[in-house]
């Protein structure tokens, strides 16, 4: 299939390039977890574009925040494991971008408030705990027991949802727990995970941060 090319303006190609650049730092400091930077290299670019930014369309304006959107998500889902908070705000930023008819006025807000949404569900607390205990397949596996408390939980639908291998991740549950993965609900379960880490599985997600051990 070929796409149209969207012939734009050489104002338009600027702001395109700067916009790339922008991205490209804020992606950093998001994985970083430097606001501070990132509201500063979002002053900066405002300084550098505003005498121009009425001669970008507003679709292209809303494009470059629809990118930044799922570009936040993706490095997101790589480095935390709350990954569902992630999920629902790319949803809702893209249902209200694709959705809402906006101005070139409604740019640098929504640029900001963007970048701040994302960053207020960064982990702000302070518990100290080894999370080089976990492997990545241990980890989803809490991560996937904590957001679904209410349901029914079986072991092998657990492993079998989140595509890992049933007998090579149950050693390795055995291992870094302490406990064995056929658990008959999930009271039980955090029961055991609070026992041998001292901390629920919830106060365990909310550190987000997760360190996966190397395979």
């Amino acid at each position: 299939m070929n796409f149209p090319e969207l012939k734009l303006s050489q104002t338009e190609r600027d702001f395109n390039f700067d916009f790339a650049i922008l991205e490209h730092d804020l992606s950093y400091f998001f994985e970083k977890r430097c606001l501070d930077y990132a509201l500063e290299h979002i002053n900066r670019f405002n300084h550098k574009i505003k005498d121009n930014l009425y001669n970008v369309r507003p679709l292209i304006l809303k494009e470059a925040l629809i990118s930044l959107t799922c570009d936040l998500a993706s490095v997101s889902f790589y480095h935390y494991l709350n990954m569902i908070t992630f999920v629902n705000l790319r949803k809702d930023i893209l249902h209200y971008l694709t959705t809402t008819t906006l101005t070139n006025d409604d740019f640098m807000p929504l640029l900001e408030s963007i970048v701040n949404n994302y960053f207020s569900n960064l982990d702000t607390l302070d518990i100290p705990i080894d999370g080089t205990r976990l492997s990545k397949q241990v980890a989803l596996v809490v991560y996937y027991i904590d957001n679904h408390c209410d349901e029914p939980l079986r072991a092998n639908t657990i492993l079998e949802e989140l595509t890992l291998d049933p007998e090579y991740t149950k050693r390795k549950f055995r291992k870094e727990l302490g406990f064995t993965i056929n658990f008959y609900n999930s009271a039980e379960f955090a029961r055991q995970f609070q026992k041998e880490f001292d901390i629920t599985p919830s106060k365990y997600r909310e550190l987000n941060q997760i360190f996966y051990k190397e395979e």
